[in-house]
């Protein structure tokens, strides 16, 4: 399982880091005419399809316990169903962040309403915990349900995936839990070093190599929440479904 994770890492980290570096042409490319203009957007669409796809064949791979390499040609052939997935579940989190801005919004109403209602003035608790749903919902469910996703669409039909199920498959402890853990440990707290520096360090050659590699190492941590959350969503389909070895594939 170590060997497993650590290979998903590493998959999905260069896969994303291709998808940075074409998002990096696309912030260069100049949008002077049309022919640049399309130029552009397919460059969007390239960057968008290899994050997809490397996860989505990261994904395959851990479901069907064989390599990343040889699970990018059926993770190809589902990827539109996975760009439809993702577009669901986008929406659903661009939602609990339209919640949070209505309820923000007319939290002055609400606290007028408690105070006529019961002369509460202490409502600053309700505030603080809508804010946490939503930050519960968009930084460990959206990233449960993307893994869940990922894994049902390797292991199912099309049909057992449009039925919607894995969205509430991604509820089980253990895939919210892991989440929970790897966004908390891998994700948050590091980048709380983001803008740190020794006082002492020379502002020189040596601060830029230090902060490559502060951002490098952030960078993997970040990648290593997402392949651990991936294979923790592998695991329960395994579990919940006979899913083959794919043929032609090499084991794990």
């Amino acid at each position: 399982m170590i060997a497993a994770l650590i290979r998903t890492t590493l998959w999905v980290a260069t896969i994303d880091a291709l998808a940075g570096a074409t998002l990096l042409g696309f912030l260069y490319t100049p949008e002077a005419n049309v022919l640049m203009l399309t130029l552009s957007a397919l460059l969007v669409l390239l960057a968008v399809m290899l994050l997809v796809l490397g996860s989505a064949s990261a994904s395959h791979a851990l479901v069907h316990d064989s390599r990343p390499w040889p699970s990018l040609l059926p993770a190809a052939r589902r990827l539109p169903l996975a760009l439809l997935a993702i577009i669901v579940i986008g929406v659903i989190g661009a939602g609990a962040g339209w919640v949070e801005r209505w309820w923000m919004g007319h939290a002055g109403e609400f606290d007028a309403a408690a105070i006529a209602a019961g002369d509460i003035t202490r409502t600053g608790g309700v505030h603080t915990a809508v804010r946490w749903v939503v930050a519960f919902v968009q930084w460990v469910v959206v990233p449960a349900w993307c893994a869940t996703t990922l894994a049902w669409i390797a292991a199912y039909e099309w049909r057992d995936v449009l039925t919607m199920k894995w969205l509430t498959a991604a509820f089980h402890w253990r895939v919210l839990g892991i989440a929970t853990v790897a966004v908390v440990l891998l994700v948050w707290a590091p980048w709380q070093a983001v803008y740190w520096r020794p006082r002492a360090l020379p502002a020189s050659t040596v601060e830029a190599v230090f902060t490559a590699v502060k951002l490098g190492v952030i960078y993997l941590l970040t990648q290593l929440a997402w392949a651990a959350l991936l294979l923790t969503a592998a695991t329960r389909v395994q579990r919940n479904a006979e899913v083959p070895s794919v043929p032609g594939m090499p084991p794990a």
